[in-house]
């Protein structure tokens, strides 16, 4: 089969949990900016609320989540699902990203490689959430063709 996946942020999200979930059915990944563990994501993320309303957990900025409210924001995360992807992934960071730190993607390739999967970093020092200046967007291409090639 030649079955890829591809999104980017909560495409990403998705993607990671698509490799996770059905990992004989893809044969490659690549992932925009991905969201790999929403209970780290919580606390250095511009979109707090959008993690609360992925997990289904109450949206209380006023108090620090509790242990049972990360305990269901790690469950709900891709991460939870990383230990059966075989599939070679690409992981597209930007730097500067500060809806999804790009240690979301890192920790996923650190993960992979441990394993032995195949995974590769492109990482953009200038670049954040959207990755859209244009010397990016040529190696974001590029790099995604060569990778389903």
């Amino acid at each position: 089969q030649r079955v890829g996946v591809m999104g980017g942020s909560h495409g990403g999200f998705l993607a990671a949990h698509l490799v996770g979930q059905f990992p004989d059915f893809y044969f490659a990944a690549v992932m925009r900016n991905p969201v790999i563990d929403i209970s780290t994501m919580i606390g250095s993320t511009d979109i707090p609320d959008w993690c609360h309303v992925e997990a289904g957990t109450p949206c209380d900025f006023t108090t620090a989540p509790s242990p049972e409210a990360l305990c269901k924001l790690h469950s709900k995360s891709p991460i939870v699902h990383a230990h059966k992807i075989t599939s070679p992934v690409l992981l597209l960071l930007g730097a500067k990203d500060l809806r999804v730190p790009p240690s979301q993607g890192l920790s996923l390739h650190r993960l992979l490689r441990a394993r032995g999967v195949e995974s590769e970093v492109r990482w953009y020092p200038e670049d954040c959430h959207p990755l859209k200046s244009v010397a990016t967007a040529a190696d974001v291409i590029i790099h995604t063709h060569l990778w389903f090639s």
